[in-house]
């Protein structure tokens, strides 16, 4: 068996609001960590106030919504526009020297035939530290070189940020297929258009390739880029709580064989 998905006990304790009826474009603050539900077009606002990435996801429960990031003045920023069964998301980096704080104004442009959608905020403020190596292969989910990233089943989505320099890699499992569901999202000081990214530009923009059933993460630049995890299924909560998780190893530059150590997980990788 190769690089299994795994079922993650949560430790998020989220609470999923489903919205009482209100007039379109009316959805108020979003609060950190809650999933809410809605039937209508609404607008929202959150903000930013600590050196952190933010992530807004929206989730539609049939076909597929477009979820718009705006400013103050009502100014597009950007959008996200993924189709049925896919999680919407747009991320901010309030990082120093990237945007500033403020507050930032997302949009949900409902269809009809989508039926429901959740909606969450993340507001970061937690890190991802991948440890150095001390041995080749892994042990299974204990093994002490690794970090994971997850995201629970009632959350839409989950950020961290990583502090990587150019080149650095790390793997992720997931049978090949982590790079559909964990985005690096890396802010290029020279490239502020790289400061607020949309799950499109993150797509396009990620350096990853599939080696046995593992996705190899390779950063461009160095600085606070931001892990984001999407769940494309309809929120639920569950006790106790579950959700999806990936396993993180750094990669060994030293070496030779390229080899995934998370090949084989949650069971043990032996060492090449």
């Amino acid at each position: 068996m190769h690089g299994k998905r795994f079922m993650l006990p949560g430790t998020a304790a989220l609470i999923l609001v489903a919205a009482t009826a209100a007039p379109a474009f009316a959805g108020g603050t979003l609060a950190d960590d809650t999933v809410y539900t809605y039937n209508t077009p609404q607008s929202f606002n959150f903000s930013t106030d600590a050196p952190y990435w933010s992530v807004v996801a929206e989730l539609p429960a049939v076909s597929a919504d477009d979820l718009n990031l705006l400013n103050a003045g009502g100014g597009l920023i950007d959008s996200s526009q993924e189709p049925t069964g896919e999680t919407d998301f747009v991320a901010v980096d309030s990082n120093s020297g990237t945007e500033p704080y403020q507050t930032y104004y997302p949009s949900v442009t409902h269809y009809p035939s989508s039926g429901a959608y959740a909606v969450e905020v993340q507001d970061g403020e937690s890190i991802v530290s991948i440890p150095t190596p001390t041995h080749q292969g892994t042990t299974g989910f204990s093994d002490p070189n690794l970090a994971f990233m997850n995201v629970n089943s009632n959350q839409v989505v989950s950020i961290s940020d990583i502090y990587l320099t150019a080149g650095e890699s790390f793997w992720a499992s997931g049978d090949g297929t982590a790079g559909s569901m964990l985005y690096l999202l890396e802010a290029n000081p020279s490239n502020s258009s790289s400061f607020i990214q949309s799950r499109a530009a993150a797509t396009a923009d990620q350096n990853t390739k599939v080696i046995d059933d593992c996705t190899l993460f390779t950063a461009e630049v160095t600085g606070w880029h931001a892990l984001v995890m999407v769940s494309n299924t309809w929120p639920v909560t569950t006790s106790p709580q579950q959700g999806l998780g990936l396993a993180l190893h750094a990669f060994d530059a030293t070496d030779p064989s390229g080899y995934c150590p998370l090949a084989d997980f949650p069971g043990p990788t032996p060492a090449p």
